[in-house]
């Protein structure tokens, strides 16, 4: 009798740390698919960012001569533009903290959250 109960706990403790390691194993995958994620939202939002902002710098040049060939000075039409960015920047710098860094950490969570509500 004695020497089932020590051969019961002794698979026991076999069994358990078979389950530890497979779900530290899980727990180290699911960390690296959260990785992944991330890495490649970050790069495609990267790639999306700079694809835009080239669009955007030779729209700003383009418009910056269309102003400067409307009013006779290249220097004024470039003013112009210069002028309407400022504008468009003022709102992005008063109300960064609730605009982007809010947006940002939200898709940040809701990437890292995703796969447990996958689950529930």
């Amino acid at each position: 009798m004695e020497r089932d109960s020590k051969e019961f706990f002794q698979e026991l403790k076999l069994m358990v740390t078979d389950y530890l390691s497979a779900r530290m194993q899980l727990i180290k995958y699911e960390f690296y698919e959260k990785t992944a994620k991330i890495s490649a939202a970050l790069f495609s939002s990267l790639v999306i960012v700079l694809l835009a902002s080239l669009m955007l710098f030779f729209l700003s040049i383009a418009l910056g001569f269309y102003l400067g060939a409307l009013f006779e000075s290249y220097g004024t039409g470039f003013l112009m533009v210069t002028g309407l960015y400022l504008l468009m920047l003022l709102p992005f710098i008063f109300f960064r903290k609730n605009w982007i860094e809010k947006t940002i950490i939200n898709r940040l969570l809701e990437e890292l959250t995703e796969k447990e509500e996958e689950e529930k």
